[in-house]
């Protein structure tokens, strides 16, 4: 009889197999005491990526005909993971051993409806947050201290959620960009009232060569003295569009959908 898959570990990739590497290897240095899978969820990579692909330590190994776009690439992982609940990372994060001794205050807090998404790390700093456990707190739904990042409650940075989850919210939107696809994301499952948490220490950290697609559209180092302002500015537009969203037409009104792929 086949054991049952308690957590379904889902890495989504495009030609980075070094990083992938190095992912694997932290994932295993992790030591997870609970029955899990790892779900790689390539995007149409290169011949020479997939040959090293196939050489790594993993359960299932998804492909696309062609690049299809984040968006797509996470949500065909989903549908194949196995597990009730799931981890995500992206190739290009290394999680923590210390991921081990927080698991199942976390899994404790999406089994009992606590919460919905638990975060295992952020770029950014929330000024307030509700504590629930030692290691977890919850991100309010709206905090005027937390002014500048109340939309970023939503990250695709590794996080612990379940299947459910997207049940509940919905799957990601594709054949869209990368930014565009995150941020409506990201605001969609605040107007519905996602509960999303965060771990009080970060429990994830960037490869060294990983480059974030977000932080291309911070100002120049030339408008370096500007960033404060530009924040607030990006803050109050996507407020807005947090007040106008209509969660059945799926579209962001001030922002515009930079790249479609076919």
């Amino acid at each position: 009889m086949e054991n049952k898959i308690d957590l379904s570990i889902l890495i989504t990739h495009y030609n980075r197999s070094e990083a992938l590497k190095a992912c694997l290897e932290a994932i295993d240095a992790v030591g997870f005491s609970c029955n899990y899978e790892i779900v790689i969820s390539d995007d149409g990579s290169n011949e020479a990526h997939l040959n090293h692909i196939k050489t790594l330590k993993y359960d299932q190994l998804l492909l696309s005909e062609g690049n299809q776009g984040l968006t797509n690439n996470i949500n065909k992982g989903l549908k194949a993971c196995k597990g009730a609940y799931i981890l995500y990372c992206q190739e290009d994060f290394l999680l923590s051993p210390q991921v081990a001794c927080v698991l199942d205050e976390c899994l404790d807090l999406l089994k009992n409806n606590v919460l919905d998404m638990v975060r295992l790390t952020a770029n950014y700093r929330f000024n307030y947050l509700k504590a629930l456990t030692a290691n977890v707190s919850k991100i309010p739904n709206f905090s005027i201290r937390n002014f500048n990042v109340n939309t970023f409650r939503y990250s695709d940075n590794p996080f612990i959620t379940t299947i459910d989850f997207y049940n509940k919210f919905g799957y990601y939107l594709e054949d869209v960009s990368g930014p565009y696809g995150e941020t409506e994301y990201a605001i969609r499952i605040l107007k519905l009232g996602a509960k999303i948490g965060i771990v009080n220490k970060n429990l994830a950290r960037a490869h060294a060569e990983s480059v974030s697609v977000m932080k291309t559209f911070y100002p120049s180092k030339k408008r370096k003295g500007s960033r404060k302002l530009w924040r607030s500015a990006r803050a109050l537009r996507q407020h807005i569009e947090w007040l106008l969203y209509d969660p059945k037409k799926r579209r962001l009104l001030t922002y515009k959908n930079l790249k479609r792929v076919s």
